[in-house]
């Protein structure tokens, strides 16, 4: 399989989350790749099973960014509606 393919897999699964479920799909999809990493540790070439890893750090960096940033806009939102 090609790069290309793969990219295109990628662009037409992403066109079928909503923006809404976004936030929660993050947390669905670090908790796969958990556990497919913790099935397949040590059939993994150490490369790859360090570069699955890798993508998962930033998925998680990526969810906690949005949902702080979810968090600081509720709490403005809270603050404003108060005064």
């Amino acid at each position: 399989m090609t790069l290309e393919r793969v990219s295109e897999m990628f662009r037409q699964h992403a066109g079928t989350i909503a923006l809404e479920e976004s936030g929660t799909m993050i947390a669905i999809v670090i908790e796969e790749l958990a556990r497919l990493l913790a099935d397949s540790h040590g059939r993994l070439p150490d490369e790859t099973f360090e570069s699955l890893v890798r993508i998962g750090g930033m998925l998680y960096r990526e969810g906690s960014s949005q949902h702080r940033a979810k968090a600081d806009v509720d709490a403005i939102m809270k603050k404003s509606s108060r005064e």
